[in-house]
């Protein structure tokens, strides 16, 4: 009967508690939510389960716990996700937004021709301040691009780049400018492959501020 105990318990396995930090992260066990914070796996000994661990804010971790492993309690500590926190969301990455333009900024003469050269003099030192050339100004067909701006995310292992791309438009008659800031994201191994980017939501922390630059220094008051 002691034989029998032996065995029986060998084949079940044994329990084993899974304690993540941050407390809030979801644990998964192959594939199907477990609990948040801790959870007790019961693995047979000759088994093993897929783990995976998330949060907001850190990076999501996947591994295997095994049967056979001798710990009675896992601890398991999420790494902060670092792309996170030194890059910002934006709701208007990739997409072009309107500034109506100050009409302090330019005039029409009564032939009807328009004189933006302030406006457009205001744009370019608005873009001067986040990148250090513009690629293309084209006054005669309305149109600004600057080159991109990399930077890499090592820890991430990620690269980020972005550039402003500005149409000058008339919509009501008014000076109008289309403004587009572009952001895209690849591998640090693939950033020399153009067909590595992708477009994405994440922008540098220092474009925070430049789309609200661009509507208080050139839109209307």
């Amino acid at each position: 009967m002691l034989v029998a105990a032996v065995f029986a318990v060998c084949a079940w396995g044994k329990d084993i508690k899974i304690v993540v930090i941050p407390s809030e992260a979801t644990i998964k066990v192959n594939g199907s939510y477990y609990g948040d914070g801790s959870a007790v796996l019961k693995i047979k000994k000759n088994d093993f389960v897929s783990l995976e661990c998330s949060c907001p804010g850190y990076e999501t971790l996947n591994t295997r716990i095994y049967g056979n492993d001798d710990r009675k309690t896992i601890e398991v500590k999420l790494k902060e996700d670092m792309l996170l926190k030194q890059t910002t969301e934006s709701s208007v990455a990739n997409n072009f937004f309107s500034v109506k333009v100050n009409k302090s900024l330019y005039s029409d003469d009564p032939s009807g021709k328009r004189n933006s050269e302030n406006a457009w003099k205001m744009a370019h030192s608005v873009l001067l301040k986040y990148f250090d050339e513009i690629m293309t100004s084209d006054a005669a067909s309305g149109f600004i691009q600057t080159p991109w701006l990399y930077k890499n995310y090592v820890e991430a292992g990620k690269t980020l780049r972005c550039r402003v791309t500005i149409k000058e438009s008339n919509i009501g008659g008014d000076l109008t400018f289309q403004i587009k800031l572009a952001s895209e994201m690849a591998p640090i191994q693939g950033r020399s492959r153009e067909e590595s980017f992708l477009e994405t939501n994440r922008i540098m922390k220092e474009f925070e501020t430049l789309i609200s630059e661009f509507q208080s220094r050139l839109g209307e008051k």
